[in-house]
């Protein structure tokens, strides 16, 4: 007998990452990422990938959660379940 197992998927909210430079300007493109990409070496991508996994979850439909990372500082923030035109501040 052939059994079938059906799972619901959880709906996952949107996490999006955001470069932000000393200058204060704001990266969301790969484009622009890859013309700076040598000013974030020192970001674990692992960790934002679990970041973003942990993140999922945690934001609603309805909003978005970002993960900014400040060159200036070497720092990390979380903003979780924001508005969707919530932009970060330029400096932490």
């Amino acid at each position: 007998m052939n059994s079938f197992n059906s799972y619901d998927i959880p709906n996952l909210g949107a996490v999006t990452t955001v470069h932000i430079l000393k200058s204060g300007e704001l990266v969301f493109s790969l484009d622009e990422y890859q013309k700076v990409e040598d000013r974030f070496a020192w970001v674990n991508r692992r960790d934002i990938v679990t970041k973003i996994l942990r993140l999922r979850p945690l934001t609603d439909l309805t909003k978005k959660s970002i993960i900014a990372i400040y060159e200036d500082g070497n720092s990390i923030r979380e903003f979780v379940n924001v508005d969707p035109d919530f932009r970060p501040l330029p400096f932490c």
